[in-house]
């Protein structure tokens, strides 16, 4: 019973996630994205200009928040970045650029 009691008191104090403004590139489809990366057309080179700038805002504000050096997805290409992005839209046709950038940090936190 205590250990029910501790799982739901956990759970209820989990924080919840809480939605955020998208600016730019980041309400680029992801049907629209695999285009774009078909023809190599311009906006493949702003969402990806878009998505290093979110991870970088990332790394900034951790830093800011947590007092901590924050290095996420430094080592990680945008030509890995771009192929990385056409995998996931290619799984997540409902989804928006702004939601593979989050996918991608949460796995790049995931590989520190």
């Amino acid at each position: 019973m205590k250990f029910v009691l501790l799982c739901l008191i956990a759970l209820v104090s989990m924080p919840l996630p809480a939605d955020w403004a998208v600016k730019g590139e980041g309400n680029f489809s992801c049907p629209e994205y695999v285009s774009e990366k078909r023809i190599n057309g311009k906006k493949l080179y702003s969402s990806i200009t878009w998505v290093q700038g979110f991870i970088s805002g990332v790394n900034y504000q951790r830093a800011l928040e947590e007092g901590t050096d924050s290095y996420i997805g430094q080592d990680f290409p945008a030509t890995t970045i771009v192929s990385w992005l056409e995998t996931y839209c290619r799984d997540n046709p409902q989804d928006y650029l702004s939601d593979a950038a989050e996918a991608l940090v949460v796995e790049l936190k995931e590989k520190e």
